[in-house]
């Protein structure tokens, strides 16, 4: 894992605690310790750069957005991710904002 690009994004990132929280409070005690708040913040800013990408009338699939954090992830040196552990925590992240807007 690349730790400037980590540092660099971790630095953009408007870092959410409570949404870090969330997420490791609905994903498997193995992610939990696979995965450490940063890598967890890094997964969470690169769905939405992945989401902004988007028309506001296109739908968002939990699939794409987590083949494309893995393409990402692998071209920015963070990582080799598994795309379903991905997609478990970006659908954790997913229920925080549905939670958040109601």
């Amino acid at each position: 894992m690349d730790s400037n690009v980590l540092n660099e994004i971790v630095e953009m990132a408007e870092f959410d605690p409570e949404e870090i929280k969330y997420i490791r409070q609905h994903i498997s005690a193995e992610l939990n310790e696979k995965f450490d708040d940063d890598t967890l913040q890094y997964i969470v800013d690169v769905m939405f750069e992945y989401i902004e990408q988007k028309d506001d009338e296109e739908d968002i699939i939990l699939d794409d957005v987590a083949q494309y954090i893995v393409a990402m992830s692998k071209k920015e040196n963070m990582g080799n991710f598994d795309a379903n552990e991905i997609a478990d925590i970006v659908d954790a992240d997913f229920d925080f904002m549905e939670s958040e807007d109601a």
